[in-house]
């Protein structure tokens, strides 16, 4: 996975290197950085979102896009 860029809300883009990208919201409270999917509503008849479903439901998944998401965050702040 890798991270392709940040936007102006704090959302970082991760390229999954599976055919499709996410979106991890990464947030600053108390000086601590945390980060959670970006997506939550999923079309069941939509391809691409079944397969970003099943993704996200990968933990393994979870934590490295959020390490990548926040290691990249606090590069470009």
């Amino acid at each position: 996975m890798k991270a392709i860029k940040k936007d102006d809300t704090g959302g970082v883009l991760i390229d999954t290197e599976k055919g499709f990208n996410v979106w991890i919201d990464v947030t600053e409270k108390d000086g601590e950085l945390t980060a959670d999917w970006n997506k939550y509503i999923f079309h069941l008849n939509n391809e691409e979102d079944v397969k970003i479903r099943a993704f996200q439901e990968d933990c393994n998944n979870f934590i490295e896009a959020t390490e990548e998401a926040i290691d990249f965050y606090e590069r470009q702040v």
